[in-house]
């Protein structure tokens, strides 16, 4: 068997688990485009939670920042942009049930984390807007953002007390500018009460205070111009649900 031939065998092994693991009453969904399976943004029903996180940023005064949402394939900011795409599959109850079959869970099935992984793409777009990690006073606290991300490779604590607690699995660890999206998380929640919260852990708080002042000094201020572009559209992805989740499945070594 020549390569291309095991490796196009090895697909129709995956597709055919997946039916399998898929309910039968969705199963019909999964050889429908991504495209034709993902509603407008504006009818995927989050549009309370999205006032939520531009009320709060209104309330901490960044009245000029301009964060578009999209769905997209997964949760991210594209660099450069002040968008973020919202996971097409969280549209819809079916595709959420087929994500928690194939995948395990669902992430930003709740509300709660819905909230906390939305604060988390705006410190990416605050950074952006404002050309955060350019600057010295940033790096001194957050680090060095150039250095080689590959959340995957570095090893993190669950709790640890330098870095705040926003996203599982020790995620502020990975990289300076998660810490830094980790930490404008917890610093936007209204319900943190971060100052007591992280009160015996100094360096985290620093962190804290540090965005506390930064964001003071830009928050008025008119962004700098960035790129609108939305990466990963899923209304513009033609590929079929199942294949989507082969290239998913793969991509996290889920089987």
């Amino acid at each position: 068997m020549t390569c291309m031939a095991l490796d196009v065998f090895k697909k129709e092994a995956v597709v055919a688990n997946i039916y399998k693991r898929v309910p039968k009453g969705a199963r019909s969904l999964l050889s429908r485009s991504v495209s034709e399976l993902t509603p407008q943004s504006s009818a995927a029903k989050f549009d309370h939670l999205i006032m939520q996180l531009h009320a709060e940023l209104r309330r901490k005064h960044l009245v000029h920042l301009k964060i578009e949402t999209y769905l997209g394939d997964e949760w991210f900011c594209p660099s450069g942009t002040t968008a973020i795409a919202i996971p097409f599959w969280l549209a819809d109850s079916r595709l959420k049930q087929i994500e928690q079959k194939l995948i395990g869970f669902v992430e930003g099935g709740s509300r709660a984390e819905f909230m906390r992984l939305l604060r988390h793409e705006a410190g990416h777009c605050v950074d952006h807007a404002y050309r955060l990690s350019k600057r010295d006073d940033w790096r001194a606290v957050f680090g060095n953002p150039k250095q080689k991300y590959d959340p995957d490779s570095v090893p993190t604590l669950s709790s640890h007390p330098d870095y705040v607690k926003n996203l599982p699995g020790g995620y502020a660890q990975t990289h300076p500018d998660e810490d830094f999206a980790e930490t404008f998380a917890v610093w936007l929640d209204p319900h943190s009460h971060w100052k007591k919260t992280y009160s015996k852990f100094p360096v985290a708080l620093k962190k804290l205070e540090f965005v506390d002042r930064l964001m003071r000094d830009v928050g008025l201020e008119i962004p700098k111009r960035v790129s609108k572009q939305r990466i990963f559209d899923a209304r513009r992805m033609r590929r079929t649900l199942a294949s989507y989740y082969v290239g998913r499945l793969k991509s996290l070594n889920v089987h």
